[in-house]
């Protein structure tokens, strides 16, 4: 069991700030830091340095407080105060330029005027984008913004992580210019986390040196210099020291690890096929690979899982024993039945409202799609393959909500009567206008947007009416005899596909008045009318994607 960290504040001398002792960071089997012990005192300027994931971040953020050790002691002083800027520029939605440092000066009761805060917002040359939301920004705009808020309440530690990232020349030197003035000039504290040697050199008294999860090396700065001639020839040459010795050790681990298995198949007679085949180098259809990446993609996320196969499951069980339940007062066959259909069809909205969309602009607004350009990937193959899977995944869902339909509800009402369609040639036919529809308006929904973020606050905003509208959380037929929601359903571009289809479904046109019995299904002049109008919608909602939908924007 490990020993639960303290971070209590503790007796420290005059000078400490802060003091680390004995720390251990470990994420499940993995260790990010060991056996850390480190002072901060006043006036230290520590320039951190190592390879990638070394544990640098790791550790500047459980100085920060943001994360907690797994073991070991973290002293503080009392009413320290720090500032920070991480690599990590995440806003929610709605928060301004403005908003952000008028909460850092109200909270440390800064006083300033508007003339000071422009000449501020003059050097980190954020002056234009002030009442811009914070998460439209670009990397180096935001960046400049982190800084800013890191420095603008005089902190007493001051915890930079890869701070000129994003940042041109022009605008790294006022900003490094400005730090130096706030902090170096002020001799308060600096914990530095950077690749650029020459800022350490510049910011720093104080390094150290860490490698997997250890401080290796501690000294001056000045010493460095004076030994090796810069930061950038010592840096290099312990990184060649250490990386050669590394990357040897995973080799031959690798080596050993295939010689073992290769041993292991010697022994059941399988020697010629212990060295596994990556790639065959046989020419293949170039989207062949894409719509295999798309399939890992969807895999092992567990997004896209959880959509197609748990959630019908639950839904179907939440909703089916509701509207059974003797309190609803409705024939639960013929209602059960219903709600099959109509939850079927939002499997179709589901993915063209959610995983069409989120995975077009994940891809668009990541390297992944400079990388499938490079390889000569016309922009139509890769919406037509995120198209083709998302059409197998309604398939896969509808037939997924209609087997379980039938495990759980089948024993009791009869698994034809609840699971399967009425008119099954009809309602396969109309089913694909729900589907045309849905991943047309996903592709819409793919242009307009460009961040993950925006997109999934409005998209579950205008997904939850259109679905109970069209019959995903009660059957139609409930909607349709309640006059405000029924009102509310033409505005619904989906009931103009549902509700053919759910008629198909249900094999009736609804109820015979005079005598209260179903009317036997058929095919009427306003399933017409209404399928023409699915079809317009299709083409308004293609028209769109069409002309906004660009692989190079």
């Amino acid at each position: 069991m490990p020993k639960q960290p303290n971070i209590t504040p503790t007796t420290l001398d005059a000078e400490t700030l802060i003091k680390l002792t004995n720390i251990k960071k470990q994420y499940g089997k993995k260790i990010v830091l060991h056996d850390i012990n480190l002072e901060i005192k006043k006036g230290d300027r520590i320039g951190v340095i190592g390879p990638n994931g070394g544990g640098k971040s790791t550790l500047s953020e459980i100085i920060a407080g943001i994360r907690k050790p797994t073991e070991g002691k973290v002293e503080k002083k009392e009413d320290l105060i720090l500032g920070i800027q991480f690599q990590e520029s995440r806003y929610p939605i709605g928060i301004t330029v403005i908003d952000m440092i008028k909460y850092y000066l109200e909270t440390f009761s800064i006083e300033m005027k508007e003339t000071e805060l422009t000449e501020l917002l003059r050097i980190y040359q954020i002056l234009g984008f002030k009442n811009k939301y914070v998460s439209s920004l670009s990397g180096g705009q935001q960046q400049r913004l982190n800084i800013l808020l890191g420095l603008i309440h005089n902190p007493d530690l001051v915890i930079l992580d890869e701070v000129s990232t994003g940042l041109d020349i022009e605008v790294r030197s006022q900003i490094l210019g400005f730090i130096k003035e706030r902090v170096v000039d002020t001799n308060k504290s600096l914990f530095l986390v950077t690749h650029m040697m020459s800022e350490i050199e510049e910011l720093c008294n104080k390094f150290i040196y860490i490698h997997r999860g250890e401080i290796r090396e501690v000294g001056s700065v000045q010493e460095i210099v004076k030994k090796y001639g810069s930061v950038h020839n010592y840096t290099w040459e312990k990184f060649d020291e250490e990386k050669r010795a590394d990357l040897e050790k995973e080799y031959q681990a690798e080596k050993q690890k295939q010689a073992e298995k290769a041993s292991a198949k010697n022994k059941k007679g399988r020697a010629n096929k212990f060295d596994k085949i990556i790639s065959s180098g046989k020419i293949k259809n170039k989207n062949i690979p894409l719509i295999s990446l798309l399939f890992k993609y969807y895999i092992k996320g567990a997004a896209v899982p959880f959509f197609v196969f748990v959630f019908p499951i639950l839904m179907l069980f939440l909703l089916g024993n509701l509207y059974t339940s003797s309190a609803m007062g409705t024939d639960n066959t013929s209602t059960l039945h219903s709600l099959v259909g109509s939850y079927g069809a939002m499997s179709a909205l589901g993915v063209g409202f959610f995983i069409i969309p989120s995975t077009i602009i994940e891809f668009k607004s990541s390297v992944l799609m400079k990388r499938i350009g490079a390889t000569n990937i016309k922009p139509i193959f890769f919406l037509l393959s995120v198209l083709v899977i998302g059409f197998i995944l309604v398939i896969v869902s509808l037939l997924w909500t209609m087997l379980w339909a039938g495990i759980l509800f089948g024993y009791k009402y009869g698994w034809a009567d609840v699971a399967l369609p009425s008119n099954i040639g009809v309602a396969i036919g109309l089913f694909v206008p729900i589907l045309a529809l849905s991943m047309a308006i996903g592709l819409t929904f793919a242009s307009i947007f460009k961040s993950t973020t925006t997109y999934n606050a409005v998209v579950n905003v205008v997904y939850m009416p259109i679905t109970f509208l069209s019959g995903g959380f009660s059957p139609k037929e409930m909607i349709a005899g309640n006059k405000i929601l029924d009102g509310m359903s033409w505005i619904n571009p989906f009931k103009y596909s549902i509700y053919p289809f759910s008629d198909a479904w249900n094999g009736t046109n609804g109820t015979d008045l005079t005598t209260m019995s179903p009317i036997p299904y058929s095919f009427t002049a306003t399933d017409g009318i209404y399928l023409g109008v699915s079809i317009a919608l299709c083409v308004i909602f293609i028209v769109v994607p069409a002309f906004k939908l660009r692989w190079q924007d």
